[in-house]
């Protein structure tokens, strides 16, 4: 993300905040999702209009709920920065960007975590079976190249290989696409994209295809379950919309209630919501894998953020992945 894009969202936000006096919750909440399997408590609350359900019983049934699907967290941010969202979804690397961009400020803080998945990086590349073996002339697809989730695991498992010092040995190689394009590329074959970093249902598409093969595990390099995505907002915004942001809150607890009761069911809202050509019975199996959770609290989101303090991506350091989130969440066990 340009540097200009960032210093003006806050700019105008900054400006709001000083200058907007006393008013009701917003009419229209503006929320969003992205792509894939990890956001499917997004995916169940717009169609069985969740939010809608939990604002009436805040007295707000007349706020319009309006949803956008974004291709990775760096746009959600500078949406939400612009007033054009009031609740970002995404990768924890773009969340906890914001986050520490925004401490003393607007402070975004995390909302909920959505769900910890293993994120695969997969290759057709003949020469590469490790992250020793990419050379400068491979290339590597993820979205969000620089800022997502995908983008630390990588330099965490660069920094393990090569050293600290190393850690962005790696970075030049990444190519910004999202999630179905940089898949589409790889298994085309043309190009010089011959390797991903993604996600399920990607990733599983990816390794039905002869030649293509594992060579790095998010859990690997997490040392087991880590979340993978989560939804964020400005401390600003749940000050003045108070009801909206506990409607919002009690909505997402109820998706993941409801996903962890029936994953069948959700994996149909998924294919119907227009989650790509897959099958509802291939979701479900990607969505039962004993290593996919999709939960509230955060998986070790703390390492995480210490070790993009420790290269320098966070100027300030969380002590606990409480720093992080709002205290909405704050009684569930997180790490």
């Amino acid at each position: 993300m340009k540097a200009k894009s960032w210093m003006g969202g806050l700019a105008a936000m900054l400006g709001l905040a000083l200058a907007a006096p006393a008013a009701a919750e917003v009419s229209d909440l503006k929320m969003m999702s992205q792509y894939g399997i990890g956001y499917m408590q997004l995916t169940l609350m717009k169609h069985d209009k969740l939010v809608e359900k939990h604002l009436a019983k805040e007295g707000l049934a007349a706020t319009k709920v309006t949803w956008a699907t974004m291709a990775a967290g760096a746009a959600a941010n500078d949406a939400l920065l612009s007033g054009g969202l009031h609740f970002a979804a995404g990768g924890t690397g773009p969340a906890l960007i914001l986050w520490d961009r925004t401490k003393g400020n607007l402070n975004v803080q995390g909302v909920s975590a959505l769900s910890s998945m293993p994120n695969l990086l997969v290759t057709r590349a003949p020469h590469v079976k490790t992250i020793r073996d990419f050379t400068d002339k491979d290339r590597i697809a993820m979205a969000g190249a620089g800022s997502s989730v995908q983008t630390t695991y990588l330099q965490m498992a660069v920094a393990k290989e090569f050293g600290i010092d190393n850690y962005k040995k790696l970075s030049p190689l990444m190519v910004n696409l999202p999630h179905p394009e940089g898949l589409r590329v790889m298994l085309s074959g043309s190009g010089e994209i011959q390797s991903t970093f993604t996600s399920p249902p990607f990733q599983n598409t990816a390794l039905e295809t002869a030649g293509t093969r594992v060579v790095l595990n998010s859990y690997d390099v997490m040392g087991g379950p880590n979340t993978f995505l989560m939804v964020w907002a400005t401390k600003k915004f749940r000050d003045e919309n108070p009801k909206t942001f506990k409607a919002v809150v009690a909505a997402l607890k109820e998706a993941t209630e409801s996903i962890n009761a029936d994953k069948k069911r959700a994996a149909e809202v998924y294919v119907k919501e227009g989650g790509g050509k897959e099958s509802a019975d291939r979701i479900l199996k990607i969505m039962s894998d004993p290593q996919v959770f999709y939960k509230m609290a955060p998986d070790r989101i703390l390492p995480y953020a210490q070790f993009m303090h420790q290269v320098g991506t966070l100027k300030n350091k969380p002590e606990s992945w409480k720093d992080l989130f709002f205290p909405d969440i704050h009684d569930q066990a997180g790490s």
